[in-house]
């Protein structure tokens, strides 16, 4: 009986031992990716305590920077969440927006005033261009994690 409270207890206090890096892989992955934001933004020390603690945030920079998204647009929406025009939410939104359609004239921005306007296609080759041959939806639903499914597909027999 004694055997199996130790066995038990020691099963439990490794589970709580183990922390979850998610969405970085370890540790040291967590500290190259803080220290490349560090080394490239010139932050102060409350607006880096404000992005350390989300590991999301940091993730999302670290993957713009991967894929070399320019320098001023992220530091202008990481200025928009530090002045709170920006949540969390809509940080990480933008940010993903930005590297997953990095070829675009002109960035996405929010606007949450009333007399906000969507964005304007002109014509078919700006058109296509944001489209990029069909796969936008794709992409949307990888940047935001959605699955739709197609009501007019017939079912195979």
């Amino acid at each position: 009986m004694r055997s199996k409270l130790i066995f038990f207890t020691s099963i439990l206090l490794l589970i709580l031992a183990c922390k979850s890096y998610a969405p970085f892989s370890s540790v040291k992955e967590k500290n190259e990716k803080v220290n490349l934001i560090k080394s490239k933004f010139q932050l102060t020390n409350k607006e880096f305590k404000k992005i350390k603690k989300e590991d999301s945030i940091l993730f999302t920079i670290a993957k713009s920077l991967k894929k070399n998204i320019k320098l001023n647009l992220i530091e202008r929406r990481l200025d928009s969440f530090f002045l709170n025009n920006y949540t969390k939410e809509q940080l990480l939104t933008i940010l993903k927006l930005d590297y997953n359609f990095p070829n675009l004239k002109k960035p996405f921005e929010l606007n949450s005033s009333k007399d906000a306007a969507g964005f304007e296609i002109k014509n078919m080759s700006e058109m296509k261009k944001f489209i990029n041959g069909g796969v936008l939806d794709k992409q949307l639903d990888s940047v935001f994690g959605m699955k739709k499914k197609d009501s007019l597909k017939k079912k195979k027999n």
